[in-house]
């Protein structure tokens, strides 16, 4: 779409407005855009499509894996708008495999999808180009802290939530605080560590690397890893967890070495999905606006299918501490093990 509106000397929006069909454009400068349009690469995909057969209704919600809280609570919010918009969702989970996305930007293509909002690591700028070279309508909905996107995207103050969820356990007294992060090939797992790691250097306390664990926001990883940090020779007396299912995991293995919460051990998660409060005990963790991320990427998709300019290309929302029960003050005496301390953390 830049490129089409640059060759016709006219802005973005004038071009969008006759992707979309819309009025307020001169014949002859529509005459023009369609010209170049039709001369172009971007006729045989997207825009072309779109011009013979009109809106379709739909909005594309493009997401890793269909079996979190996270998504669910932003879906509920994306859904509440498109529900007074008359728009139709398609969800598409891509199960991070490169080869399904391919095949959902093909479909994507071939049948015109109004917008997108694409739930995926930023990291995966592939979609994100295609997008923009086809001059297909998205938001991006993440947890990226730097606005340095070519496109808009909705997000949190991650590194503040990594910084006072560690505060936080802190100020009970802990001083052997293990996290257990996403995948650190990514910037929202980067950010939750280094806002762990600031407030641990704040307040005078290195930080040990066998209490740092590597995962991938899985249920399985909180289990796998708390496993290892329980075998430590000196384990933590609390553990921050990436995310609210890796916190139902770090309870699970809590539970199986009959280690009682938040007497033995505290736990406090991220994100304050759904079942975070029905958890026993009640979680406490660093509470994500979802279902408000989830509004205002589709309040500001809407604005882009309609040929209307943002506000802003870059939102992010504030994160927060939800305190439940499943914090205390450090243990007194060495923890009960399943079997002997010898490891030496999570690469053990």
């Amino acid at each position: 779409m830049v490129e089409i509106a640059r060759r016709a000397g006219v802005s973005t929006t004038t071009v969008s407005k006759v992707l979309n069909q819309r009025p307020g454009v001169g014949e002859k400068t529509r005459a023009r855009i369609l010209r170049l349009i039709e001369q172009s690469d971007y006729v045989q995909n997207h825009a072309a499509r779109h011009l013979r057969k009109g809106r379709s209704g739909l909005i594309d919600l493009v997401l890793m894996r269909l079996e979190g809280g996270y998504d669910l609570g932003i879906m509920q919010g994306v859904q509440e708008v498109l529900e007074a918009s008359g728009y139709r969702l398609v969800v598409f989970a891509t199960n991070e495999d490169e080869t399904t996305e391919r095949l959902w930007l093909r479909r994507i293509l071939d049948q015109s999808s109004d917008g997108v909002l694409l739930l995926l690591p930023y990291e995966r700028v592939g979609i994100a180009n295609t997008l923009l070279e086809q001059g297909i309508p998205f938001v991006a909905i993440g947890d990226r802290n730097e606005p340095t996107t070519a496109f808009p995207t909705i997000g949190s103050t991650i590194w503040l939530g990594g910084y006072t969820a560690t505060e936080y356990l802190l100020s009970l007294g802990h001083r052997r605080i293990a996290i257990i992060t996403g995948p650190l090939h990514l910037t929202t797992s980067r950010a939750r560590l280094a806002g762990y790691r600031e407030a641990l250097e704040q307040a005078g306390i290195a930080v040990d690397p066998a209490l740092i664990c590597e995962g991938s926001y899985l249920l399985g990883d909180g289990i796998r890893q708390t496993e290892a940090l329980l075998d430590l020779p000196d384990p933590p007396t609390a553990i921050f967890a990436g995310n609210d299912a890796q916190a139902a995991g770090v309870y699970q293995a809590l539970y199986r070495r009959h280690i009682r919460i938040p007497e033995e051990m505290s736990v406090i998660g991220f994100d304050d999905v759904t079942y975070s409060a029905h958890m026993a005990p009640p979680l406490t963790t660093i509470r994500q606006p979802l279902e408000e991320m989830g509004r205002m990427a589709a309040e500001m998709l809407l604005r882009l299918i309609a040929g209307q300019p943002l506000e802003t290309h870059h939102v992010e929302l504030a994160t927060s501490l939800v305190i439940r029960e499943s914090c205390g003050p450090p243990r007194r005496g060495p923890l009960r093990k399943g079997r002997e301390g010898g490891g030496t953390g999570c690469g053990d």
